[in-house]
């Protein structure tokens, strides 16, 4: 949090209340499966379960077994632990998951590291290496096991990518840059899948109220890195991301929606 932020919180107390959790009245996933990696926590497991309210069978994925325990018996959601270190496994993993279910419609990727105590002039390879392997390499590898299935099976699905508002931002950092290659993977993939009535999308929050900013529940969202004043809630993030793994988003191709207050579309950091 900022010194502006700071203040702010001290003497202003100007605080916002999360928006009331948005369940759909009908079900409108029924009968679709949906694998969410990284949907262990924050907003990939927000839109996992907005998915499972609509009806749609969700598979959250994650690399910590035991976390994967607690959120199976805490949700009811099925878990599979998949590390986006090792592409290699990501096609067995969805034969598991259509070997189980008989189909995969829909595939988000909410996986995404940050960088850990550098900045541009203390970064090291090992570092760089680190971020870019799960936020670019790992995604790229994961879309492009997806894609073959989707393709090989003729089914018309739905790929999204949780991206952030850095990747429209001046970026030095690794974690930026993997957002700006997240951008030109969801546009070149849009334009690759969509003969075969495949969608790719991405959406692209702000600073989230998550525990990876180390906001928990009952703390304060207010926030100046927005025009809004606030920080992103998950729900927002999981409704437009369920818009566009629907029916309804179809016609919606390509495209990264930002959800940020204005950052990365006419604010920057």
């Amino acid at each position: 949090m900022g010194l502006k932020s700071k203040i702010k919180k001290v003497f202003f107390r100007k605080e916002y209340m999360p928006i009331i959790h948005p369940i759909s009245s009908n079900k409108e996933f029924e009968g679709k499966v949906a694998l969410v990696s990284g949907g262990s926590g924050g907003i990939g497991l927000a839109i996992a379960k907005s998915l499972q309210e609509s009806g749609c069978t969700v598979i959250i994925t994650g690399t910590n077994e035991k976390n994967l325990k607690v959120i199976k018996k805490e949700t009811g959601l099925d878990t599979i632990v998949m590390n986006y270190l090792n592409p290699e496994s990501f096609e067995l993993i969805i034969e598991k998951v259509v070997r189980k279910y008989k189909e995969l419609n829909i595939f988000i990727s909410s996986v995404g590291v940050h960088t850990e105590n550098v900045d541009f002039w203390t970064m090291n390879p090992d570092e760089f290496d680190r971020v870019m392997d799960v936020n670019l390499k790992g995604t790229f590898f994961a879309c492009q096991s997806i894609g073959k299935y989707m393709k090989a099976n003729k089914v018309k699905g739905a790929i999204l990518l949780v991206s952030s508002s850095r990747g429209s931002e001046p970026a030095w950092s690794p974690y930026g840059i993997s957002k700006w290659g997240l951008k030109g993977l969801t546009k070149g993939l849009g334009k690759m899948f969509a003969p075969y009535g495949i969608n790719v999308n991405a959406i692209a929050p702000g600073s989230t109220a998550t525990r990876l900013i180390g906001i928990k529940e009952g703390d304060s969202i207010t926030s100046d890195e927005n025009s809004m004043d606030r920080l992103v809630m998950p729900d927002e993030v999981a409704t437009f991301a369920k818009l566009l793994v629907s029916d309804a988003g179809k016609m919606i191709d390509g495209e990264v929606l930002h959800i940020a207050g204005g950052r990365g579309t006419f604010d920057i950091r």
